[in-house]
């Protein structure tokens, strides 16, 4: 047996470590399109940008929602105004964020009548994930639900009211509103110094929907729900929840930004979250319980990435080379002295 024979028949171990590094490094990725159609990887960031058109956001990874409509209870609706929505997540120290994206032909806000209804999109998760996975329509009596909704006309530039309307509309002089009786008085003006904000009553009462004050400051509602009927906002110095939206070409970007630290727990690094969503085109007079809805998905986030994991593999890869080449030199040093 002559020195070459060894090596040309131990030759293809040769490409032995690159096939480990390549399936190690490709291993991510395949798992990564296994799950997309049901879950949904948050990536980390130093900071959560604030236009929903970031590279980050483009750079993560994403999951196509089909929604359906709401059929349940009443009043229902048999054709979903919103038919699919693309979701994508990211995730700093303190927030995580998701950015919904969805086709809609018209932006549309409740702009002081009572037919016009807003375009809005909605994020549920378990207000308790350890208690198992709620009914994805609004959770249970013992399981409830936690709920961002992002509303178009909430933090706009300028808040709708009847006088965007109805822009010549002749009005009432209201002395505790602190306008003069020639101008038309603003809903935010009842808050005022010198104002009462007891003439609108359900703002007085608490209520969010009414409140001027908290709607100018931010764009979601946060809500908790213990089944169908059972809504109602967290306290205003509870509401906790950020937005960056953005229509154009017809298509809504909206990013909602929420504390990592909830109420019942956190969003921690290898911890799965059941996560639905649910959008309202007000084109399609869509409100309330008329609506398109998700069942679960699954949301988790990812570890960050250190220079152990891509070291690792090249280090095995070295450890197996150095060692077939050890075994070549003592086949050569055998084949030598048979010659001699």
């Amino acid at each position: 047996m002559s020195a070459r024979e060894p090596i040309r028949g131990r030759r293809p171990w040769l490409t032995a470590p690159f096939a480990v590094l390549g399936g190690w490094l490709a291993l991510p990725a395949r798992d990564a399109r296994a799950a997309e159609k049901a879950s949904l990887l948050a990536r980390p960031v130093d900071a959560i940008p604030d236009d929903p058109d970031a590279p980050a956001w483009q750079q993560s990874d994403v999951l196509e929602v089909p929604l359906a409509p709401q059929a349940v209870v009443k009043p229902r609706r048999y054709e979903a105004g919103v038919k699919s929505i693309e979701v994508r997540a990211l995730y700093s120290e303190e927030r995580l964020a998701v950015r919904l994206a969805w086709h809609d032909a018209q932006q549309d806000v409740m702009k002081g009548a009572v037919q016009a209804f807003r375009d809005a999109i909605a994020l549920e998760f378990p207000y308790d994930p350890a208690k198992g996975i709620p009914f994805f329509g609004m959770g249970e009596r013992e399981r409830p639900v936690v709920i961002y909704q992002w509303k178009s006309d909430w933090a706009a530039d300028n808040p709708p009211d009847v006088d965007e309307k109805y822009p010549d509309m002749a009005v009432d002089w209201y002395p505790f509103s602190t306008r003069s009786a020639s101008e038309i008085a603003e809903a935010t003006d009842y808050g005022k110094s010198g104002g009462d904000k007891a003439f609108i009553t359900s703002w007085w009462a608490g209520n969010a929907l009414t409140d001027p004050a908290l709607q100018s400051k931010r764009a979601v509602e946060k809500l908790i729900a213990h089944g169908f009927g059972t809504l109602e906002p967290v306290p205003a110095d509870e509401q906790d929840g950020e937005s960056h939206a953005q229509w154009k070409d017809g298509m809504w970007r909206t990013v909602i930004s929420i504390p990592r630290a909830q109420e019942a727990f956190s969003f921690a690094r290898g911890k799965t979250v059941p996560f639905a969503f649910a959008a309202w085109n007000g084109a399609k007079q869509e409100r309330g319980a008329e609506k398109a809805v998700s069942t679960w998905y699954f949301l988790s986030l990812e570890q960050p990435t250190s220079s152990v994991t891509w070291l690792a593999p090249v280090a095995v890869v070295a450890g197996v080379f150095a060692a077939q080449m050890a075994g070549l030199r003592k086949l050569r040093e055998r084949a030598a002295r048979r010659g001699d």
